[in-house]
């Protein structure tokens, strides 16, 4: 058995620190102070056994939340959207800064990645979607023509065109060739919150707040179905590599996995909190992971820094990792499946080893802070 405590500063450099005797509960080691005795504090809980606990340092990687993230098809570089207005480009799986992109003038909200990775598109709640190139990072156009924000964003798999949905209720398809509208998909009746494409290329999913799925198709634009979610609306979704599920995460606080493109619920698994905010799925299916928390109606958002990983044969829970300080707001998968990545409100972004949901390391700006911080294992 394994456990994570959420990450607490602490003065000096603690390392291998043995727990012995006193029992304390998780929830009151986390408001103690470490300033004096830590030794001491890190003990008892999980059966009894005692812990190993060991120093590490998480660095900020943005200076405001992090709200989206994208890996490229080959698995070597990641992308993260922050509410500081700024995209970042890493090494994966190694956390190196590679560059940071500015332009946007408010938090960029959405991400995706061309299939040929050569493109990186960032959508922001200035109402625009910027290109990029990559590896570089440079800047090719600005797309306009939404009059909201630019909830989600996917490429095509011949990579030739730009989906993007929208909390001005529309999903917009974009010619990659000359920059320019294709056409404007309407018939949602309140704000888009995500957009998924079959990984066939096929159709796209888009959905939004009036408690719909709608399935479009890619090459004529036409409604193809309309589904209605059952526990609230999707805020979040993602597609298995062989397109036959899709992982969405309701505001209702379900995580649902469908079966496609039949549209049927396969798998619903009821959170405790009221909002899933982000969720990603293993290749094979194995692995489902969800950020949920509570709604706060001051803030608009998640408030819950916990995320789970499930068993996606029967809904299970495998494992609840309580190590961030703020709530969870971006997940994304590694291509094979053995890195799954989360970006938070705390600032930072981890990445965490799959199936088991261990620490490997965080993504960390140099010219940003870094946090010593305790872990342990028991």
């Amino acid at each position: 058995m394994s456990c994570w405590c959420s990450e607490v500063s602490i003065p000096n450099n603690i390392c291998d620190l043995r727990a012995s005797g006193v029992k304390i509960q998780r929830r009151d080691f986390l408001k103690a102070s470490l300033a004096g005795a830590a030794g001491a504090l890190l003990v008892g809980g999980c059966g009894g056994n005692s812990r190993t606990a060991c120093n590490r340092n998480i660095g900020d990687a943005h200076t405001g939340s992090v709200l989206a993230l994208a890996i490229d098809s080959s698995g070597t570089l990641l992308a993260s959207g922050s509410a500081d207005a700024s995209v970042k480009l890493w090494s994966f799986p190694g956390g190196t800064l590679l560059h940071t992109l500015s332009g946007h003038r408010q938090a960029v909200v959405s991400l995706a990645i061309a299939p040929d990775g050569t493109l990186l598109a960032s959508g922001s709640k200035d109402n625009t979607i910027k290109l990029w190139s990559l590896p570089d990072g440079a800047l090719i156009t600005t797309l306009s023509g939404h009059t909201n924000a630019i909830a989600g964003l996917a490429f095509s798999l011949d990579g030739k065109t730009l989906i993007s949905g929208s909390a001005d209720f529309t999903v917009k398809l974009w010619n990659l060739a000359d920059l320019t509208l294709l056409d404007t998909l309407q018939g949602h009746a309140a704000a888009v919150r995500d957009i998924a494409i079959s990984p066939d290329g096929t159709y796209v999913v888009s959905s939004s707040e009036d408690q719909t799925l709608n399935l479009w198709s890619l090459s004529t634009g036409a409604l193809l179905t309309t589904l209605s979610t059952p526990n609230g609306w999707v805020n979040a979704m993602a597609f298995s590599p062989d397109g036959t599920a899709l992982l969405t995460g309701c505001n209702g606080g379900a995580v649902i996995l469908w079966t496609m493109p039949d549209c049927v619920p396969a798998l619903t698994i009821k959170e405790y909190g009221d909002y899933v905010g982000a969720v990603a799925i293993a290749p094979d299916k194995s692995i489902l992971a969800s950020a949920v928390g509570k709604l706060d109606a001051t803030v608009g958002e998640a408030l819950d820094p916990t995320f789970r990983l499930w068993r996606g044969s029967d809904g299970a829970l495998a494992k609840t990792i309580d190590d961030h300080q703020d709530y969870v707001q971006a997940l994304a998968m590694s291509p094979d499946g053995t890195l799954l990545v989360s970006g938070s409100a705390d600032k930072s972004i981890r990445l965490w080893q799959m199936p088991k949901g261990s620490y490997v390391r965080s993504a960390s700006d140099p010219a940003l802070p870094i946090r010593v911080v305790v872990s342990f294992s028991c």
